[in-house]
């Protein structure tokens, strides 16, 4: 009998071992820490003005968020499940705890302390996780709470200390709401509440049990996410309804309400919108003439050679349906300008500037012929669209590699200039790095130009000598960085091209433009005569008038990771482009914190395209001079 229960039980260990590992992946697919929170971490720069002796209480398992201790967290995965092998020491104490749950129940308490009203486990992590796996409703625990100082400025802060007059006031500690006002008003909807059985000693106890619960689950049950409004805020809804004197406390009754809510509801924040576009008809159209305009030379410039790659692409895709034509080394406005009455006279319908210096010049509205599509542009009239892609998406996914890789924490990226679509490649490369390595730390040096040999070699090497890092990616135009790197023995990344040439043993990867995929999707679409429709169909957002194609599209994307990089990291990173890809993702997903601490996307919101657009701030374990 006792080996039939133990073998049940270490089933059970092996199942939630499984799960664990699961979640640990799905969380670092999401930009998110795999393991368990700990509270020493999280208060290390915060300012803790009170502790206050809550005693024995009942800890809800939902608002149990982690441990305090570093050390203790590497053995759960996010959601306390265990992640040390079945063979382990930790895994048979799991086992007899787990057996004691079933057989018994777990009786002692556990010591935690509260922290905005989340629990961390001092001691009893391992009767937490079994209680969580079991999927218990609460635990007794011993529980200090601590209380940060007031910040006018923290709206987590002001909500926080809006909760602690809410609980002096009701002790209930399993609702908790996003919002100012919310507990004030919750707590005027509830403050007359009555209690109906005389061995209930907190009246509000009662309430939560008989009336919350019920109605929690039975607003999981029916609205299925298809709300956007969360379940306490709905709840607040529900009462504001119907008001507390009328809720029953029978299943059937209550659901009859809660269906009539969530109609009420679902009317009143509305449907998801159909799309505001349709695909053109297709027509047959004439022969396409298309431009290519490079500033540098095709042979001296990595970026420059990545869009004639797209060209050469895309006119041996598209064969007589268009002739393309390239000019190379506009390098003046009056060149510039020559190219374009040369070309408004050989009647060329379309223009691909690959650079946005001359986005600003006036006399393309005297071109009433030709379109143009700028490169990384700012400005639309009836004549110019402007292109870009999603490139933070694979940096996102280098900046992962990255991170596995060093060996001390530290990252060299050598940057161009300080704008918007530099700072947010630096970004995301720094979220990838720390979403696999908390520690990591991206050291980021400026030569201030696009191209110039010198500079990226005297940056790199600053870099390494001075810095110490033992990984090294950029964005510049030629592969010097990586040439660098390969002469030093440190790691690269490689930027436009593939790389791989240039540091045949430090290469790791390189993130990409494929810009034929591009060319000839817009191409196509000019074709059908759709006027660039195409272009909200990529980018997912109507708002913005241009092409902004991610890995999705095969616009941009990974070069071939290296045999170098474990096949581990290689498994994980290829997760997180599927989930990128499929939407479940976005790098850019919060809660995201600038250098200052201050948050810049609030937690499970992701960034806006005009946001990123504009983007002029660091995340916080970014490094520069």
């Amino acid at each position: 009998m006792y080996r039939t229960s133990r073998s049940l039980s270490r089933s059970e260990y092996e199942k939630a071992n499984r799960l664990a590992k699961k979640d640990f992946l799905a969380n670092i697919s999401k930009g998110k820490e795999g393991y368990l929170p700990c509270l020493e971490d999280i208060i290390h720069n915060a300012e803790i003005i009170k502790e206050e002796k809550l005693g024995l209480i009942d800890i809800p398992i939902e608002r149990i968020k982690g441990t305090y201790y570093h050390s203790r967290s590497l053995s759960f995965s996010a959601n306390f499940y265990p992640l040390m092998k079945i063979d382990s020491e930790f895994a048979s104490k799991w086992i007899n705890l787990y057996e004691a749950h079933i057989s018994e129940g777990i009786r002692d308490p556990v010591t935690a302390y509260e922290y905005l009203n989340w629990f961390y486990i001092v001691e009893g992590n391992k009767r937490v996780s079994v209680l969580k796996y079991s999927d218990a409703f609460s635990v007794r625990g011993e529980v200090t709470r601590l209380i940060p100082k007031w910040d006018e400025n923290n709206p987590e802060i002001r909500i926080y200390y809006e909760f602690l007059d809410f609980y002096k006031k009701t002790k209930i500690n399993i609702i908790w709401f996003n919002k100012e006002g919310k507990f004030k008003e919750l707590y005027e909807l509830i403050k007359d509440y009555k209690k109906k059985s005389d061995f209930v000693e907190n009246e509000y106890d009662e309430l939560v049990h008989s009336v919350y619960l019920l109605f929690r689950k039975l607003y999981r049950e029916i609205a299925k996410d298809t709300i956007s409004l969360t379940e306490e805020e709905a709840f607040l809804e529900y009462l504001k309804k119907f008001g507390l004197e009328n809720v029953p406390t029978i299943e059937r009754e209550m659901s009859e309400q809660v269906n009539e809510l969530i109609e009420e509801l679902e009317e009143r924040l509305g449907k998801p919108s159909e799309p505001l576009f349709k695909l053109p008809q297709i027509f047959a159209g004439k022969t396409l003439k298309v431009a290519f305009l490079y500033n540098t030379s095709i042979e001296e410039s990595a970026w420059t050679y990545s869009h004639e790659l797209g060209r050469r692409y895309v006119q041996k895709r598209l064969g007589n349906e268009i002739i393309t034509k390239y000019f190379e080394n506009i390098s003046d406005l009056k060149t510039y300008e020559k190219i374009l009455e040369q070309l408004e006279e050989e009647k060329f319908d379309l223009i691909f500037s690959t650079s946005f210096d001359f986005l600003q010049n006036q006399n393309t509205k005297e071109l009433q012929n030709v379109r143009f599509m700028y490169f990384s542009g700012y400005r639309t009239t009836k004549n110019i669209n402007t292109y870009f892609g999603r490139m933070y998406e694979p940096r996102f996914l280098s900046g992962m590699i990255a991170g596995a890789m060093t060996t001390n924490n530290k990252i060299g990226y050598v940057a161009s200039y300080g704008i918007p679509e530099v700072i947010m490649g630096i970004n995301a490369f720094a979220l990838g790095a720390k979403a696999v390595n908390p520690k990591a730390k991206i050291f980021v040096g400026w030569t201030n130009t696009w191209r110039n040999i010198e500079y990226e070699r005297d940056t790199s090497e600053y870099l390494i000598n001075e810095i110490g890092v033992d990984v090294l990616t950029h964005h510049q135009d030629s592969p010097e960085v990586c040439k660098v790197g390969e002469e030093y023995g440190v790691y690269t990344i490689g930027y436009h091209i593939d790389m791989k040439d240039y540091a045949p043993t430090t290469h790791l990867t390189s993130v990409v433009w494929n810009w034929g995929v591009y060319y000839e999707n817009i191409i196509k679409d000019v074709l059908r005569g759709s006027n660039f429709s195409l272009f909200r169909l990529f980018s997912g957002s109507e708002k913005i008038e241009n092409f902004w194609g991610g890995l999705k599209s095969g616009v941009v994307c990974l070069s071939p990771i290296s045999k170098i990089v474990p096949s581990t990291t290689k498994n994980l990173v290829d997760t997180v482009k599927t989930d990128i890809m499929e939407n479940r993702f976005h790098p850019f997903r919060g809660g995201i914190f600038d250098k200052e601490g201050n948050m810049k996307v609030s937690e499970g919101k992701d960034i806006s395209d005009e946001e990123l657009m504009k983007m002029d701030w660091f995340v916080d374990n970014v490094y520069y001079s």
